[in-house]
């Protein structure tokens, strides 16, 4: 790893860790113990008001351990297809507010979005395994907009938009924005998925949602789950290969991640796939695709998914 990477880990079971002096001393005796410098560490919109004495305590340890706190939150409901983008914007509101009320070494350091448009439980919108190519577009087929393209049409403008107005509103106070995006943005059945965005711009250029969020954010994690490390550098390469052709001022950091949760499934996980299921080949692996990825500019590291999956590992 070199020195303009890092290691980043999610915090899921956030109200746990803060409850806990002993959770608390586990995860940052863990991340460090993985190299890990970054915590995406979960955050309900209603979560810093009651936690705020917990936070103030757990970000100044971390803090002092030489580990950044990022606020994480994302939800499928935040798209505009379903209850909308309001209580995310409101987290952030609510992020901002704890910031400026406590003093800097108890602060958060950046925010993450994980929100993902694929269709999922009554969120039917994105109309998951069909290519751009053969959405229908004969009025009626669409679920929220007359057409299916139109469907996902609008559906991938929603998600840049939160993301631009999230950006606007970290941005504005100091604060660093990233995503966690989808490695198949650039290969979704076979083809990029495309957007004109904004939608209702003068000469807009259709190009991939990718190549759109890239201006949005300071940091681009991918979620290249797989657990042949050549495999999962390979679906980020399009991604770092953009981003490394970006202007030095403004290009975002692009990240690599990993899963160890089981349950996903066999070649996804660590987790779950024979003769992958240690720490010790997990960290193996991001360092094989460290070392993979370190030839573009923009690449910025790698990333483990989950803390509490990662706890239970065997060494």
């Amino acid at each position: 790893m070199t020195s303009k990477q890092t290691r980043s880990m999610w915090v899921w079971n956030s109200v746990a860790i803060l409850a806990s002096s002993t959770e608390t001393n586990q995860l940052l005796a863990g991340a460090l113990d993985a190299g890990v410098t970054e915590l995406y560490f979960y955050m309900a919109p209603h979560y810093y008001g009651p936690q705020k004495p917990q936070l103030q305590t757990f970000i100044s340890r971390a803090t002092t351990s030489g580990l950044h706190i990022w606020a994480l939150d994302g939800d499928r409901a935040y798209f505009p297809d379903a209850a909308g983008p309001s209580n995310f914007y409101h987290g952030i509101d609510n992020l901002i507010a704890y910031n400026a009320a406590v003093a800097p070494h108890e602060q958060f350091s950046g925010f993450q979005a994980d929100n993902e448009p694929l269709d999922h439980a009554e969120y039917r919108t994105f109309h998951n395994g069909i290519p751009d190519s053969n959405l229908s577009h004969t009025p009626g087929t669409g679920l929220w907009q007359p057409t299916q393209a139109q469907d996902r049409e609008m559906l991938l403008c929603s998600w840049l938009s939160m993301h631009e107005t999230a950006s606007q509103l970290l941005h504005a106070h100091g604060l660093r924005f990233g995503a966690a995006m989808p490695w198949w943005t650039e290969a979704y059945e076979g083809e990029e998925l495309g957007v004109s965005f904004p939608a209702d711009g003068e000469g807009v250029r259709r190009q991939s949602v990718m190549k759109h969020m890239m201006g949005l954010v300071d940091e681009y994690v991918v979620m290249s789950y797989y657990t042949n490390p050549a495999e999962a550098a390979r679906r980020v390469e399009a991604q770092a290969a953009f981003a490394s052709g970006m202007a030095g001022v403004g290009r975002p950091r692009v990240c690599a991640a990993v899963e160890v949760a089981p349950g996903v499934g066999r070649r996804v996980s660590y987790g779950d796939t024979e003769g992958k299921n240690s720490r010790a080949v997990v960290l193996r692996d991001v360092g094989v695709i460290e070392r993979s990825l370190s030839r573009y500019a923009a690449f910025g590291g790698v990333a483990v998914h989950h803390w509490s999956a990662w706890q239970s590992m065997p060494d």
